[in-house]
């Protein structure tokens, strides 16, 4: 069967399929449709069609404070197809551990490690490149007010959250299931960077460094099967560039992703959760 596997299972690509595109056509719309009413408003005031349409496309695309409240909308979307595929696919009912969102006493604490740790990353790579670059470490922070801050944190933390819970709680679970802890860990880490590739365009290494910083993040969920943890390093990770300055370079996210995955792995094994060779 082309949409069931031999054990009756929906097969993976077309729940993949189901997650990713929906998304994409909402994530289009949400931008589409407010750039198109504003342009059309603002050509009604007397402006030219392309002078309107620029005006707009800069509100909704460039500007922190529209292009952040389409942004939040954006990162609950994924709570919104997560829960329809759960329910309509996998006949689940749709509850708080859906979304890895565990209750338990330790969800504060696994959100400020998440930050720190978020926050290691980012000012080690300008570390690492000032070594192998043998330049000064330097930070360019935004000039931004009180309320572009706020939005543009909370249209990060939607995504941050948003995603974490869509490739990990749900793609990686899926995964896992099927094919086993590593494998499915590496699956859902590679499918989630290159899905990337739809929206930007990244050099071979940051789509190195990315799937290695996604394999961090996979091995922390099922660690601690909490998405509070990696939700707020994503979080941290999507946050830090916008606010303090860009990455300072690919080499430098490859290097310090790699050394932070070893150690994970390390920890993991120590942990007892992977079984000793």
């Amino acid at each position: 069967m082309i949409y069931k596997n031999k054990e009756g299972q929906v097969r993976l690509i077309w729940l993949l399929f189901m997650l990713v595109v929906p998304f994409l056509l909402a994530a289009y719309l949400l931008r589409y449709i407010p750039i198109r009413i504003q342009a059309r408003i603002l050509v009604e005031q007397g402006l030219l069609e392309s002078t309107a349409l620029s005006q707009a496309r800069n509100l909704f695309l460039e500007d922190p404070i529209g292009a952040s409240i389409i942004g939040i909308v954006q990162g609950l979307l994924w709570y919104v197809l997560v829960c329809f595929l759960i329910r309509s696919i996998e006949k689940q009912p749709c509850v708080l551990s859906s979304f890895g969102l565990t209750r338990n006493s330790k969800g504060l604490v696994l959100i400020m490690i998440g930050f720190i740790l978020g926050l290691m990353m980012y000012f080690g790579y300008f570390a690492v490149n000032s070594i192998f670059d043998q330049s000064p470490i330097a930070w360019s922070p935004m000039k931004l007010g009180i309320l572009p801050i706020i939005l543009v944190s909370l249209d990060m933390l939607a995504n941050g959250f948003g995603e974490e819970t869509a490739f990990r709680a749900f793609w990686q679970r899926l995964l896992v299931d099927r094919h086993g802890l590593g494998l499915g860990i590496i699956l859902a880490s590679t499918s989630f960077v290159l899905l990337h590739l739809l929206i930007a365009r990244l050099t071979v290494t940051a789509l190195l460094a990315g799937i290695l910083l996604a394999c961090v993040f996979g091995i922390l969920y099922a660690w601690t099967d909490s998405i509070f943890l990696v939700g707020a390093m994503h979080t941290t990770l999507n946050l830090a560039p916008r606010l303090l300055g860009p990455w300072p370079s690919d080499s430098s996210l490859l290097i310090v992703n790699g050394l932070v995955l070893i150690i994970v792995v390390l920890l993991y094994r120590r942990a007892g959760i992977i079984p000793q060779d």
